[in-house]
């Protein structure tokens, strides 16, 4: 104790120095379990990166050049595609009043389309758009995808017009707000969809109709050869009828002759009234006529009603394509990124 004493500072040096020798001990190998992960991350990246060397094709200048031209290639392919959708043209300075206006004088043309055509509607329809007619004014934020369902619309029913199809029953669009509840009435529970990486935007519809084979045959190269992009995703077929006046079902009118309801008019439109004025006519009494004989009518075509869910997929302007509106034709970007 006592040269513990005469050397206390010594004792207090050298445990100082175990100390820090223990804390320089337990940091060595703290940092030696680091450095061995570390080296073996390295061992790992310079792996991939010989994977990569030894890779074929090379990355040498060539192979970039065919890459690049592959890329023009595909990049070519896009754009002829993309000329095959319509592309969807935003309104500029779209107010309450002029969207109000477009929305009667549609609904007014469609209207006299479908008498012309001969292809019955609801009464008083409004094409999906019953509460914005009623509405005095409507949020701002609707008005533009309300002007899409309604010219998507238009092309939907024109086509249906030009089938000469008997009566179209019902229309459904996606809901254009918060504001409208979906899944009822006019609305599908359904919502507008966009793709930004490929610049479009896809709209849901359903549409509900009768007819014959030939009409659905007709309303199926409509959508075809139509210049919007409609998409056929469900189709579904039952027995229809072609009642004259739906709400008056309860006492339908039976021609001897004619499918049941069908006045003669309808009649005469289907080539059908022949067999009414047949059976009018005072005849003498024949034999039973035989099955197969020639001018019996052996298979009669039945009324359907055809149920369709239908997209619409247009081309949203890309960015250059906005950027440069007013100044001329861009050049083509092959690397031009859509909203």
């Amino acid at each position: 104790m006592e040269w513990v004493k005469k050397n206390l500072g010594f004792v207090a040096g050298l445990a100082v120095a175990v100390v820090l020798l223990g804390v320089g001990i337990w940091y060595s190998l703290g940092t030696m379990a680091e450095s061995s992960a570390a080296d073996g991350e390295l061992q790992a990246k310079k792996q991939q990166l010989d994977d990569l060397v030894k890779r074929d094709p090379y990355p040498e200048q060539p192979n970039i050049d065919l890459a690049r031209s592959e890329e023009e290639r595909v990049n070519g392919f896009i754009r002829e595609a993309r000329k095959k959708f319509l592309e969807r043209q935003l309104p500029e300075g779209l107010d309450n009043a002029t969207f109000k206006s477009q929305l009667e004088s549609t609904i007014a043309e469609l209207s006299r389309e479908a008498e012309r055509a001969g292809v019955k509607l609801p009464e008083k329809y409004n094409f999906t758009f019953e509460e914005q007619r009623k509405q005095l004014q409507l949020p701002a934020a609707s008005l533009v995808p309300l002007t899409a369902h309604l010219d998507n619309l238009a092309s939907l029913c024109r086509v249906l017009f030009d089938a000469k199809a008997h009566s179209l029953v019902s229309l459904k669009r996606a809901s254009a707000g918060t504001n409208e509840m979906v899944g009822t009435g006019d609305l599908l529970n359904k919502k507008v969809s966009t793709n930004s990486t490929l610049g479009t935007v896809t709209y849901p519809y359903e549409m509900v109709f009768q007819g014959h084979s030939q009409e659905l045959a007709n309303v199926m190269v409509g959508l075809i050869n139509s210049p919007q992009a409609f998409v056929l995703k469900t189709l579904n077929v039952e027995r229809g009828s072609l009642d004259s006046n739906p709400t008056s079902a309860a006492m339908p009118m039976t021609i001897p002759g004619l499918p049941p309801g069908m006045d003669p008019a309808l009649a005469r439109r289907y080539g059908m009234m022949n067999r009414y004025q047949q059976l009018q006519a005072p005849t003498a009494p024949t034999p039973t006529a035989t099955a197969g004989r020639p001018g019996e009518t052996v298979l009669e075509e039945k009324p359907l009603r055809i149920t369709m869910g239908l997209e619409v997929v247009s081309l949203l302007p890309t960015k250059d394509e906005k950027k440069d509106k007013g100044r001329g034709p861009a050049p083509d970007d092959a690397a031009a990124q859509t909203q």
